[in-house]
């Protein structure tokens, strides 16, 4: 994230060990390599998740998340990448139907390549980040596929205040889970490429806008 020096730690939890690292700059953990799991056990975890858009209780996580990171900065119309969309993409169809230009993207799931010509008003990545394997590259891409006064909204678990309760935290229990992030982290990351912090509801959500570009 930050290109610090990262220290690698071991994990033993019940009956399983692991190894970490964690950055001494920015304080983002991210498992070892040797320890994350194939594409394929990947898909196969994913298509476990109930996130069918009838959900009811789904679709109140998504519309809770819309109205505290996008709705208040962006109005219908805007375009609106989807970044990680998963198997039921039920975040993209919700945001076209509230008026919404939406893309798609998934690395699995939705393997287009067409976002990456585009400039976005909104990139959103909902419970993503944690799954990402090279945040920094990723992150620095989309930054510059947002237009200027753009915003970037995260969901994924911020890290607890105490690394005593990382063995035993419900959010490090899911195996494709393995970058672990916390707002300062995240917010020192973005300000590095242009962007403010707009918006943080604790204990997931951070909201960041680009600059405006300089008057010439």
């Amino acid at each position: 994230m930050c290109e610090g020096s990262a220290a690698l730690f071991a994990l033993n939890w019940k009956k399983t060990a692991l190894c970490y690292h964690r950055c001494g700059n920015c304080g983002f953990v991210f498992l070892a390599d040797r320890h994350i799991v194939s594409r394929a056990q990947e898909k196969t975890r994913y298509l476990l998740h109930r996130n069918d858009p009838p959900s009811p209780g789904y679709t109140d996580f998504l519309r809770a998340f819309l109205v505290q990171a996008l709705l208040p900065y962006k109005n219908p119309g805007s375009r609106i990448l989807d970044f990680g969309s998963g198997p039921a993409p039920a975040l993209a169809e919700m945001l076209e139907g509230l008026g919404y230009v939406c893309d798609r993207y998934d690395p699995i799931f939705a393997r287009t390549r067409s976002w990456r010509r585009r400039s976005y008003d909104a990139i959103l990545l909902h419970e993503v980040a944690e799954h990402i394997r090279s945040p920094g590259p990723v992150f620095s891409t989309l930054a510059e596929l947002i237009v200027p006064g753009g915003i970037i909204a995260l969901r994924t678990r911020f890290l607890p205040s105490s690394m005593d309760e990382f063995p035993g935290w419900w959010y490090r229990m899911d195996p494709t889970h393995i970058g672990f992030y916390t707002a300062e982290c995240l917010t020192r990351y973005f300000e590095r490429k242009g962007f403010s912090l707009l918006a943080l509801a604790r204990p997931d959500i951070i909201v960041f806008r680009k600059e405006d570009e300089p008057d010439r």
